[in-house]
């Protein structure tokens, strides 16, 4: 009878243990930091702070988000970046960003890019006149001063430079919708591919260092291709359950074991930061895959 009780308080212990795990792993914030190296970084650049977030689909960490609010502060960025998917589509209308927006005040400028989230709801607004939610949210994103790179261009300056007379670009790429198609599916269509002649028909050539806020981090290749030094990207929610040796699990394409998961990636010169995101969209749960803010530092040399 005494075993037997043994046997159930400690099976009860491990579910706890379990539970908590899981509450933590999915509302506690993780800091990933990255130091990149750039022979041809403007010298004004030098330890220029970019902080990243991505993907928050309406989660919050503390009353009104003040926690994440508070932990992106303290790091003290040059800028701010959102790289898409601050609200989600057609259920969210991204009370969660603003009230962060809010509580972050005007510590340092901030720029968003689209993800497809709002690229969708900006469809259901103009197919439906009842649905507001995406003009409403744009509308409150940019009277709190976020700059909304839709397809379009930048240039920095920095702060502390005495000059900047070597020009850092800033850069939003929206792609269509139909490039998060499965392309693996369709693997003769060549209309679902992003091509490097898009992004130069929508964002130009690049004219200098180049920062691109791209959501889909699937066509890496063509952005580096395209000429983008550093590539921010979210939409993988780090594959929802990362895999020990192998990865994200999963996409929101369905795709399994995707290539750019989360993390740091390279090709040739260009450098991406897959951002694992905040909140879900799809799939409400994470497993060894905790919400995250990056920290992205920009050296001058070769490291």
């Amino acid at each position: 009878m005494a075993k037997g009780k043994r046997k159930l308080r400690f099976f009860i212990a491990v579910i706890v243990f379990i539970l908590v795990f899981i509450y933590w792993d999915n509302n506690s914030l993780q800091l990933s930091r990255y130091t990149l190296y750039y022979d041809d970084l403007p010298d004004e650049f030098d330890n220029y702070r970019i902080v990243q977030i991505s993907d928050m689909h309406g989660k919050t960490f503390g009353k009104n988000n003040s926690y994440l609010a508070y932990k992106v502060k303290k790091l003290e960025p040059d800028i701010l970046v959102a790289t898409g998917d601050m609200m989600s589509s057609n259920k969210d209308d991204g009370k969660a960003f603003l009230d962060f927006l809010d509580q972050f005040g005007n510590e340092c400028p901030v720029y968003m890019s689209m993800g497809n989230h709002e690229q969708i709801a900006r469809w259901l607004n103009g197919i439906e006149e009842t649905n507001i939610l995406y003009e409403n949210f744009i509308s409150e994103v940019k009277k709190r001063g976020v700059i909304v790179l839709d397809n379009e261009s930048l240039l920095l300056s920095n702060k502390e430079a005495d000059s900047n007379d070597h020009p850092v670009y800033l850069s939003g790429l929206t792609i269509e919708l139909y490039h998060y198609s499965r392309r693996d599916l369709n693997p003769g269509d060549e209309s679902l591919y992003l091509k490097t002649s898009y992004i130069s028909g929508v964002l130009g050539e690049p004219k200098g260092f180049t920062i691109i806020l791209a959501h889909n981090p699937a066509y890496f290749r063509e952005y580096a291709e395209w000429g983008a030094d550093l590539v921010l990207s979210g939409h993988v929610h780090g594959g929802v359950i990362q895999v020990p040796f192998k990865g994200g699990l999963l996409s929101p394409e369905r795709v399994f074991f995707p290539e750019f998961d989360a993390g740091l990636f390279e090709e040739g010169g260009s450098k991406m930061i897959v951002n694992r995101g905040l909140g879900y969209s799809q799939i409400n749960f994470r497993l060894f895959n905790r919400p995250e803010i990056s920290m992205i530092t920009l050296k001058k040399g070769n490291g």
